[in-house]
């Protein structure tokens, strides 16, 4: 489980130093138990030390590592609980060895197997934490950490980056705003050759965080005892300086006790001619128990001045953590087939709320049905844009259409001849179906350009939906079973929908047929007078084309100058024409039939093949823009929506033997997500236990 510190900025103390000043000897003292020594560097990862009083029960120690992994971290129990003091050394040793042989496991530490087995990268450092955590009656409640020393040179053959390495992980540890610096300084080196002093002035400028520690002072002589006890007007600290006399190499070696450690410190204190009177007037700033006191009592008062924005920080802290857990797929516990079959029903119904239009999809993106509609409106527009463009203004021909008086050439007398018994000035029908099939034939491009824009939209939503619902399951297999199953269930349906549309295609541009006959007649008529009327707007036409009936006046016109004297000159000619009608009986004509009365001037066959002509696009377009999209959606949408449940069940084989067995393996939970849910649970564990912890700390 993690440590809570490691979740929240707790206030803690930091134990930073120089190479070999006593960092070590010091924490001995304060813990009460033996640290690994060696020659040199002894520290080579952070140490924290967790200590607890506890009125009940014995003395434990418990031994952990903690790994950091990115920004996460993870604390693993190394060994069992140990209930000998004596026994801490050689286990906190082991543990130092885990960590900076990280390819073995670390089990194999535990019983110094590790001393014979050769290979591997030794780390110099590590980042990773031993954890240490003491409780029992004779313990005083403290939270520290023991930090590697900081080194200036590097032994022959070591990498000289682990110089930087290690003030990067000791700067990155007394950074945190919640963090006490004990500075530990040796009287028996010059204080600007010690570098641990300068990194912390860094940190903390102004000395309100920082607690010194002097030691060694066993080591000074008449000259440089005053200069150390005037440490602080140099180095200035809020806190001021403690100075400690902690057990020599050879009370070590010796294997003194921490009670015979403090009763030497005292004598040392009374005794020493450089020492006693300082240690007379700061009383209360010498020796261990002071220091451990005071750090305590510091510790316990930071902790209740920052309790209103720790309870906040656990409080959010375990509702983030909740949400996260809440937002991950739920954990897999049921029947492997079961969960198999649940899975393809939601993907199911998913589809279909896609299909028509209420899938929350939608709310992020555009849908299928807003995809399809807009292709089928470019569909209706690329159709409309086949309509057949004839030209009754002049006998050039406008572009991209066919010339009004085209159905007057050569052109036109060859079809004219290929019905014989035509009387004279009559097309046959053929002539009407050759333009007619000169639009439809143009019909075939923007049909298919339809389908598949169509089809790769919902190719491209049914990915979407696929990785929606499967996309946690890419280790298990089950994401690419689903995707096999429903691009060959795809591809069946596509090429069904483009048999079906490709005759439905054919229906229009192979024959010529309509019932809608008063549509039809309808149209015609609207064309017919529209023809005549921009044909009436153009210049008088020439002499030997309109010789009969040149002087035939209009209508309109004649009806307009036989009543010119009549009516008002505000009236408007076509209401006066109108009305004059009404008033003979024809009560249902209307101005847009006015243009019907113009003369064709011998043109009546030309206006009529292209106002039929025009007229039956009509018709046809506006029942293909219709079955179109129909089509579409019918024998390739609904039909795969249809399939789709059927055919992932059947394929899949959920209801065959052995498919428990495949299911099993389809939905297992990926390593990540079930890493990252035990993660989530051992935080949200420690942040409820810090919740209860901060109840009755109050």
């Amino acid at each position: 489980m993690l440590s809570i510190q490691n979740l929240l900025n707790l206030p803690q103390i930091a134990v930073v130093g120089s190479q070999s000043v006593g960092k070590s000897s010091l924490i001995e003292s304060i813990s009460g138990v033996r640290l690994p020594r060696e020659s040199g560097t002894c520290t080579r990862c952070p140490m924290e030390c967790r200590l607890e009083y506890s009125d009940s029960g014995s003395w434990t120690c418990r031994v952990s590592l903690r790994i950091q992994d990115s920004d996460s971290a993870e604390e693993v129990p190394f060994g069992d609980v140990l209930t000998n003091p004596d026994d801490v050394e050689r286990r906190i040793r082991q543990a130092q060895r885990a960590l900076l042989r990280p390819s073995l496991e670390p089990h194999t530490f535990l019983d110094d197997s590790d001393m014979n087995l050769r290979g591997g990268h030794v780390l110099s450092f590590t980042d990773n934490c031993v954890c240490v955590h003491i409780r029992g009656p004779d313990v005083t409640d403290l939270h520290f950490y023991d930090l590697p020393g900081i080194i200036v040179n590097v032994a022959e053959g070591q990498n000289t980056s682990d110089i930087d390495l290690v003030r990067s992980m000791v700067k990155r540890y007394i950074s945190r705003p919640g963090c006490i610096i004990l500075l530990v300084v040796s009287c028996e080196t010059d204080f600007e050759n010690q570098v641990a002093g300068r990194l912390v002035r860094d940190v903390d400028p102004t000395g309100e965080r920082t607690v010194g520690v002097l030691t060694k002072p066993d080591k000074t002589d008449a000259e440089s005892a005053p200069k150390w006890q005037r440490i602080n007007d140099v180095y200035r600290l809020q806190t001021g300086w403690f100075v400690l006399k902690l057990p020599d190499s050879k009370e070590l070696r010796e294997g003194i006790n921490a009670e015979a450690a403090r009763e030497r410190s005292n004598a040392f204190f009374q005794a020493n001619e450089h020492w006693h009177a300082y240690a007379q007037n700061n009383a209360s700033r010498v020796g261990t128990a002071n220091l451990t006191e005071y750090l305590a009592q510091r510790l316990s008062e930071q902790l209740r001045e920052s309790l209103p924005r720790i309870r906040e920080a656990v409080q959010k802290a375990l509702i983030d953590t909740i949400s996260e857990l809440v937002s991950m797929p739920p954990e897999l516990k049921n029947d492997p087939t079961a969960e198999v079959f649940a899975r393809i029903t939601s993907f199911a119904q998913d589809v279909s709320r896609h299909i028509r239009g209420t899938s929350q999809l939608q709310i992020d993106r555009q849908g299928l049905v807003q995809r399809l509609y807009a292709a089928f409106r470019r569909f209706k527009t690329a159709i409309r844009a086949t309509a057949p463009k004839f030209d009754a203004r002049s006998e050039s021909a406008a572009a991209g259409g066919v010339d009004f008086t085209e159905l007057d050439s050569d052109d036109g007398e060859e079809l004219r001849s290929s019905d014989d018994s035509a009387l004279p000035g009559n097309y046959p029908f053929s002539v009407k179906a050759y333009y007619i099939f000169r639009f439809l034939e143009m019909w075939e491009g923007p049909t298919f350009d339809c389908f598949e824009v169509a089809f790769k939209g919902f190719v491209e939503d049914l990915a979407v939906l696929i990785d929606e619902h499967f996309g946690l399951f890419v280790s298990g297999g089950l994401l690419s079973q689903v995707q096999t199953v429903v691009n060959a269930q795809l591809q069946s349906c596509a090429g069904d929908a483009r048999q079906i549309l490709r005759m439905e295609m054919l229906k229009e541009t192979e024959s010529i047929y309509t019932q809608n006959e008063h549509y039809l007649e309808a149209y015609k008529a609207k064309f017919l007078g529209h023809y005549k009327q921009v044909r009436r707007k153009m210049p008088p036409p020439p002499q030997s084309m309109f010789t009969e009936f040149e002087e035939m006046p209009s209508p309109v016109a004649a009806y307009q100058d036989q009543y010119e004297h009549r009516r008002s000159p505000q009236e408007d000619p076509i209401d006066v024409a109108l009305r004059s009608l009404r008033a003979a009986g024809y009560t249902h004509v209307k101005s847009t039939d006015l243009p019907k009365l113009l003369p064709s001037h011998g043109l009546d066959p030309a206006f009529d093949i292209m106002a039929e002509v025009r007229a039956y696009f009509q018709v046809a377009y506006k029942r293909y823009i219709d079955a179109v999209p129909l089509c579409i959606e019918q024998a390739l949408i609904r039909k795969f929506e249809k399939q789709l449940s059927a055919s992932l069940v059947n394929d899949l084989g959920l209801f065959k033997p052995g498919a428990r067995t495949k299911c099993a393996i389809w939905v297992r939970e990926p390593p990540i997500v079930a890493e990252q849910r035990r993660e989530l649970l051992a935080r949200k564990e420690t942040l409820e236990e810090a919740q209860s912890l901060l109840v009755q700390f109050g």
